[in-house]
């Protein structure tokens, strides 16, 4: 049967090399945000893991994979997939940093020929502390340089995907992306005021991606998911209380889910069968709490990854991003 060009899982840190003849890219986390020279897919994040051995995070594919470096942004291409990763390490204005890449990231994209976005992650440092422009703080200047790249280039908020943004503790911002020839379906959550339609309270411009994107190949069906907060229409809900913010998440995911299984004949069930879960913990004392509170309504997942990093609002105490996979 043939396979999904696109498989995603944990293995210890110790065992990713042996996945190197069908690599796509190679995701660490630990004390620095870096990329490697010699492989311009391998990158680590700066969050720490908690509470458990290190784990990579493998992009698998069952195509052949070429791989290179250009102009600073280093990519791994299949006939279906590109993964591209930036890094910029002046991050003193953010907005100017979120624009500039944006902005060489989607041109690349184009220019190779893979202009649907799947799937972004964002990390950069001192996410929620004040920027440059009178009255924001640092993600509220990646969200404005971030929409500024893409009116540039004419994306419609129709093609945005899932993203995820977290703050971490090393200097940098890192940028990685999967992307397609073909578009996916924008999934969005009936809970949830879509993000790019949030009023000005959250600042100038607001945060420009789907709550979910779902994407048909020719045998199978991937759905990636946003980080995910506490939120419900745009309000944060339970703030400081970590487990309140759990439960709400997961609502959230289960109504997320259960759009596009009703709309789009997806084979989920809930927030329990996603391949791959990744928990974004601002304090680390609410660790037990937030694992706890998991267990309780999800079940112990075969495959989760619990980092240490900041979430986009005072608040909010935890982000959960998924992904079947």
């Amino acid at each position: 049967m043939p396979q999904p060009p696109l498989k995603v899982q944990l293995v210890p840190s110790r065992d990713a090399a042996l996945y190197d003849g069908e690599l796509l890219a190679r995701v660490d986390y630990g004390p620095e945000t870096r990329t490697y020279h010699d492989d311009p897919t391998h990158i680590t994040v700066g969050l720490l893991p908690l509470g458990a051995d290190s784990a990579s995070e493998s992009f698998l594919t069952s195509e052949q994979v070429t791989r290179g470096e250009q102009d600073g942004i280093g990519f791994a291409r299949t006939d279906s997939l590109l993964f591209t990763r930036l890094l910029i390490t002046d991050t003193r204005d953010m907005r100017e940093a979120a624009q500039q890449a944006y902005s060489r990231l989607l041109a690349f994209h184009a220019a190779m020929g893979y202009p649907a976005l799947l799937r972004i992650w964002n990390f950069f440092d001192h996410l929620l502390e004040p920027a440059p422009a009178p009255a924001l703080d640092r993600y509220q200047a990646f969200c404005a340089g971030r929409q500024q790249a893409l009116e540039d280039l004419n994306v419609d908020p129709s093609q945005l995907p899932a993203a995820t943004a977290i703050g971490t503790h090393t200097p940098g911002f890192l940028v990685y992306l999967l992307a397609a020839r073909e578009p996916g379906i924008q999934i969005e959550n009936p809970r949830q005021v879509s993000a790019y339609h949030y009023p000005p309270d959250y600042g100038p411009k607001s945060p420009s991606f789907a709550r979910a994107t779902l994407k048909h190949w020719d045998d199978s069906t991937q759905l990636y998911i946003s980080g995910t907060a506490s939120i419900v229409g745009h309000a944060s809900m339970h703030p400081d209380d970590a487990p309140a913010q759990v439960d709400e998440i997961i609502n959230n995911l289960g109504a997320l889910i259960d759009t596009a299984r009703d709309q789009h004949d997806r084979d989920l069930v809930g927030p329990g069968d996603l391949s791959l879960l990744k928990v974004y913990v601002k304090r680390q004392a609410d660790l037990p709490a937030i694992r706890a509170r998991l267990e309780a309504r999800i079940g112990r997942h075969p495959s989760i990854l619990f980092l240490h990093g900041d979430v986009c609002r005072r608040e909010l105490l935890v982000e959960i991003e998924g992904l079947h996979a």
